[in-house]
């Protein structure tokens, strides 16, 4: 009798604790839920997501500093050649496929993306006039003229070179050997005993073209993400490709002029980061303006122009300075510059170039699809 009544207290201390257990369990579940859908609201999860992503790209660009003492490689020159290549691809590729057709609405009223056709006609021309421009540099031997003009060995040869303005000691631009790492250390040893106020006040009017571009550049940059990721976050991370891309050669080259104007290392990364700092402020605004989804398209359209402008008119003489570098190499090596050389060369740029467009073209076609994939 009484192991009876044992059974039955047990059966119901049991059914008793797995209802408690239940209700528990469904409300972990119901905060778990709410939690969840907090996060899903735009002002959170894709601002969350868009800020880190920002964040990656500023450390990104930082990375041209750690590599900075390796550019005078001869296989460093061959892979940023590439990485330059693509950058004009996928800073072109996402203007005319992505930015611009969406800042006429053109993805809305033509789901089934058709205009993306015309698009790449659009891109192929301008790559036929590109390969046009370099195959007759190589066959024709077509050089460029480079005309400086010195005062002094105090003052500056200025080259400009994918939008930015190169500032090199002429005594060190002027040498057989001339090289950014031989000026570096030379300025960093007249620098060393200067505080930063004192070598802010003697930096190069190059530097500060470069701080100031750079400024407006990445608030740009910042501006056009905030608004994509109030889209989506896949629309967010197609539009940070480009960027990352293009960021690091960008910055290899500014921190090179920034030193260059009498900065030492810790000074040139402390104004490359106060620069990439104006990314964060363009995000939150472009965060806040696309919640207004009129604002979109004026958005879109600003960078768009700024993608294609940066891709053919600043990167592409940087590819073609680039290539020259290297044939300048091995003929300071006493080596032949072949025409084999020269195709090696634009092969190089060239799987870099096609490689970025077909990113894009993919992210543009297929990019609806890979979202719902990955259920972004």
């Amino acid at each position: 009798m009484i192991s009876y009544l044992g059974i039955i207290i047990t059966i119901i201390f049991t059914f008793e604790f797995c209802s408690v257990l239940t209700i528990d369990i469904n409300l972990i579940q119901s905060e778990s839920n709410l939690l969840y859908s907090h996060l899903q609201t735009p002002y959170d999860l894709n601002v969350l997501i868009g800020l880190f992503t920002v964040t990656f790209i500023n450390c990104s660009a930082l990375c041209g500093a750690i590599i900075l003492p390796f550019r005078n490689k001869p296989t460093f020159k061959w892979i940023l050649s590439g990485f330059i290549g693509l950058a004009v691809g996928t800073l072109t590729g996402s203007g005319i496929f992505h930015l611009i057709p969406m800042a006429f609405n053109t993805p809305d009223r033509d789901p089934q993306h058709t205009y993306l056709d015309k698009a790449l006609i659009t891109m192929i021309i301008i790559y036929i006039f590109y390969m046009r421009d370099q195959l007759l540099r190589i066959f024709l031997n077509v050089e460029t003229i480079i005309c400086t003009h010195t005062h002094g060995d105090d003052d500056n040869v200025l080259t400009e070179s994918n939008g930015h303005v190169n500032s090199i000691p002429s005594k060190f631009a002027n040498s057989k050997d001339a090289s950014i790492t031989a000026a570096t250390k030379q300025v960093l040893k007249k620098s060393r005993t200067r505080g930063l106020i004192e070598n802010l006040k003697k930096m190069k009017a190059a530097g500060w073209m470069i701080f100031i571009g750079d400024m407006l550049h990445n608030f740009i940059d910042g501006l056009t993400l905030g608004a994509a990721f109030m889209v989506s976050i896949g629309e967010g991370l197609r539009l940070s490709l480009p960027i990352i891309f293009e960021e690091f050669p960008h910055e290899l080259g500014d921190i090179a002029v920034l030193l260059s104007s009498g900065l030492t290392i810790g000074q040139a990364l402390l104004m490359n980061f106060l620069s990439a700092c104006s990314c964060y402020f363009g995000f939150i605004l472009g965060a806040k303006l696309g919640e207004l989804e009129h604002f979109h398209p004026w958005i879109y359209a600003l960078a768009g122009g700024m993608f294609v402008y940066i891709g053919l008119a600043d990167m592409i003489p940087e590819l073609v300075a680039m290539g020259d570098e290297i044939e300048k190499d091995y003929i300071e090596a006493k080596k032949t510059v072949t025409i084999t050389l020269k195709l090696k060369i634009l092969l190089c740029q060239n799987s870099g170039l096609i490689l970025g467009f077909v990113i894009m073209f993919v992210l543009g076609k297929y990019g609806e699809h890979l979202e719902n994939l990955v259920k972004i």
